[in-house]
C-alpha cells in the first residue's frame, strides 16, 4: 500500500483476495488503518469509485459495501461529479470517541471488558433496530445469517460474520454514539483475536450459537422491541461463550 497522498496525490491499496462479505470488510479495513495513521486533512481525496475498484480488484457492489462501512464510521464522504469520488471525512466528536476506545491497549481494555459492555449495549440496539429496520436492512441481515449457517468447519470466519452481523444490527439504531461506542468495541475485539486458535470441538457447538442469532434476526423482523430485547437477553452468555473458545 503507498500511503503517501494529499492534494491531487491519491494513495494505493492493495487488491483483497476473500469472500465477498470479508472482501467489503477488507477494503474498509485497509481505507481506515491509513486515515488511523497518516490523520490526513478532511477532505483529502482518496480516489474515484472507478480507481478504487481496480486497486482493490473488487466488484462495484463489494466495494459499494465497504464505502457505505466507511460512511457508517464517519470516516469517509462521497462526492458526485466530474471532480467527484471519495474523500476523507471531517470526524465528529463521535468518531474521535471510537479512535480513543481503538487507542487503548490491552492493560488498560480487555477483550473481555470490551464484550462485556457490548453485551450490555445489545440490548437497546436490538430494540433500535426491531424499530427501525427496512426491507433492505434485513436483507442484509439474512445474507450474514445465511453465510454464517456455512460456516460450521469455520470457527474463525464464524466470529468474524457474527461481528458483522452485530455490526449491521447497531447501524439501524438512530442513536450515534450508542452505535459508535458499539462499533468501536467490536473493532477492539476483533484486531485482538484475530491472529488466535480455534476451538477444535466449535462443530458441537455452533448450532446453539446459530439457532440464537436466527431467534434475534427474527425478533427484529418483527417489528416488536420488547421481543428484540429478549432475544439479546439470551444471546449474551451465548456470545462471551463463543468467544472464550476462540480465545
Amino acid at each position: 500500500m503507498n500511503e503517501s497522498f494529499g492534494g491531487d496525490v491519491s494513495p494505493t491499496f492493495d487488491r483483497v483476495t476473500n469472500d465477498h462479505v470479508s472482501r467489503a470488510e477488507a477494503v474498509a479495513h485497509q481505507v481506515s488503518e491509513l486515515i488511523k495513521r497518516q490523520h490526513p486533512t478532511p477532505g483529502a481525496r482518496l480516489g474515484r469509485k472507478s480507481d478504487l475498484r481496480a486497486q482493490f480488484g473488487v466488484a462495484a457492489s463489494t466495494l459499494n459495501e465497504a464505502i457505505r462501512l466507511l460512511e457508517s464510521r464517519g470516516l469517509v464522504e462521497t462526492r458526485p461529479g466530474p471532480q467527484g469520488g471519495i474523500f476523507v471525512a471531517e470526524q465528529s466528536a463521535q468518531l474521535r470517541l471510537s479512535h480513543l476506545i481503538l487507542a487503548l491497549d490491552s492493560n488498560s481494555l480487555s477483550v473481555s471488558d470490551a464484550l462485556e459492555i457490548r453485551n450490555a449495549l445489545e440490548i437497546p440496539l436490538a430494540a433500535h433496530a426491531a424499530i427501525r429496520a427496512d426491507r433492505e436492512g434485513l436483507a442484509r441481515l439474512e445474507a450474514i445469517l445465511a453465510r454464517m449457517g456455512e460456516l460450521q468447519d469455520d470457527p474463525a470466519e464464524y466470529l468474524r460474520q457474527n461481528w458483522h452481523l452485530h455490526e449491521e444490527i447497531a447501524r439501524m439504531s438512530p442513536n450515534e454514539m450508542l452505535r459508535t461506542i458499539y462499533i468501536s468495541l467490536i473493532d477492539t475485539a476483533r484486531e485482538a483475536l484475530k491472529n488466535v486458535a480455534a476451538d477444535p470441538h466449535f462443530r458441537n457447538s455452533w448450532r446453539d450459537n446459530w439457532e440464537l442469532h436466527r431467534e434475534l434476526v427474527d425478533a427484529i423482523a418483527s417489528g416488536s422491541p420488547g421481543r428484540a430485547r429478549i432475544a439479546a437477553e439470551r444471546h449474551a452468555p451465548y456470545s462471551e461463550r463463543l468467544t472464550d473458545t476462540m480465545s
